[in-house]
């Protein structure tokens, strides 16, 4: 079967970049990174995860851009979340009800083998391994998706990955109950109400109804739907103690910017709709703001941003937003300002990255230094983003420093799965750099893992 390319290379680099991007062509898939959506969620998580026994900072959160619903995991303790699941949940309790379930599986080790097998990729390799595979039942994990089947898949680089796409990640009705009983430990535990995974549990059995005869959603496929199933969390929210435990005011307020944002840059013309412009509730301007940039009225896009501004002066993603909005129109340095304040109110290493394209993108000796600075320290959690390498290139590039130029590459050839080129700038790397450096070690390990893998 031949491989669906996934445009995922450029695609995980810049908080909602895809939303800048043009529509995914067919069999293609669009990741996004946000910081404000990634806190968001784990947020809402950690208690979930706390309680399962899993480590809130191992588990990965990935969001795919795409409007159905489906929810799964992959590699390890990666959870991947489609925006349209995010977006139609209708409370904070629904998304949570997801996330325990999925959070089920990671606890319980299913499909197991497979994950084994995945763990070690990069979440670039990881998708476009599953894309190689064939669609899930009617519908592939991106969306609408075409029939098939297949035998071997094979992964970046020429790893085997035994099975399709398909047998990935349709799991048994077994792990499925095993996943929906531990959901409901987890919550109990948690002080959660179960109420919120019935009422997505019926929603989504009303969408089953709508599509019977058509291809399906893949969360519908993927994830069955039984009366049994709706019997269980029933049980679950009559014998809870917690079932009538109401969604915090700062879960509320956290989901509904979520939505609102991932309706702005999805659906401008809906936002635009849905949120009135005398709304003048904090979700209401956040959506339209973001709305009338994507329709490209940047001025009115810019002064509803400034009331924001105004009314909420250390709001990390507004500046962020102000920062993208400018950049994009190219006035980097006017985005430099506002990029570097959204760094110094939240610090996350995803923002360190766009403030560092924006100083890059400057052209100044000066602020190529300041970039890589700033990479380096996103690279604390940021190691598997081919963005982040990159520009640690194109800086180190100008400030005429070939080893470290050569390491950047070699570190964006192992991310694509691309093992001699990997080698090979590692080997160049090797040769410039100041022996028994943390960079010289780098690139030998780098060096190292592709000859390891070769012989696997």
């Amino acid at each position: 079967m031949n491989r669906r390319i996934i445009t995922l290379f450029y695609l995980t680099l810049f908080a909602l970049a895809p939303f800048r991007a043009a529509n995914a062509q067919q069999g293609q898939l669009n990741l996004i990174r946000d910081a404000e959506i990634e806190s968001t969620i784990r947020t809402l998580a950690t208690p979930i995860w706390q309680v399962a026994g899993l480590n809130p900072e191992a588990v990965a959160i990935v969001l795919v851009q795409d409007n159905s619903l489906n929810a799964f995991v992959a590699g390890g303790q990666r959870i991947f979340l489609n925006t349209g699941l995010l977006i139609r949940t209708e409370r904070p309790a629904q998304l949570i009800g997801v996330l325990a379930h999925e959070t089920g599986h990671i606890a319980g080790g299913h499909l197991a083998r497979q994950q084994e097998e995945l763990k070690n990729l990069s979440t670039m390799q990881i998708l476009e391994t599953l894309l190689g595979g064939a669609a899930v039942l009617g519908g592939s994990v991106a969306g609408g998706g075409r029939g098939g089947g297949g035998g071997g898949v094979t992964g970046p680089g020429g790893q085997g990955i035994p099975g399709s796409l398909s047998a990935f990640l349709r799991y048994t009705q077994t792990q499925e109950s095993a996943a929906d009983q531990a959901s409901i430990t987890f919550l109990e535990r948690a002080h959660q109400s179960p109420k919120g995974t019935l009422e997505f549990l019926k929603f989504l059995e009303h969408q089953e109804r709508l599509t019977i005869g058509r291809p399906t959603t893949p969360y519908l496929t993927t994830h069955p739907l039984t009366p049994d199933r709706i019997a269980t969390f029933e049980d679950a929210v009559a014998h809870s103690q917690y079932a009538n435990v109401p969604d915090s005011p700062k879960s509320i307020e956290l989901h509904q910017r979520m939505v609102a944002k991932l309706l702005g840059f999805t659906a401008p013309d809906l936002a635009l709709a849905r949120y009135a412009e005398g709304d003048r509730a904090l979700p209401a301007r956040y959506a339209r703001a973001i709305a009338l940039y994507r329709k490209g009225t940047i001025g009115s896009a810019l002064l509803t941003l400034d009331g924001l501004l105004r009314d909420y002066p250390n709001d990390p993603y507004f500046h962020e937003l102000r920062g993208q909005i400018l950049f994009e129109n190219g006035r980097a340095a006017e985005a430099v300002p506002s990029y570097r304040r959204a760094v110094q109110l939240s610090g996350a290493n995803i923002l360190k990255i766009d403030f560092a394209r924006a100083l890059i993108e400057t052209n100044k000796p000066e602020a190529d230094r300041e970039a890589v600075r700033y990479l380096d320290l996103a690279l604390q959690t940021e190691t598997d983003s081919f963005d982040l390498w990159r520009l640690e290139a194109t800086a180190y590039s100008r400030m005429g420093n070939e080893g470290m130029t050569s390491l950047a590459r070699a570190e964006m050839a192992v991310l694509k799965g691309q093992r001699s080129e990997a080698q090979a700038h590692a080997a160049v790397a090797s040769r410039q750099l100041p022996a028994g450096s943390p960079a010289w070690q780098r690139a030998q390990d780098i060096q190292a893992y592709v000859r390891s893998r070769r012989r696997n």
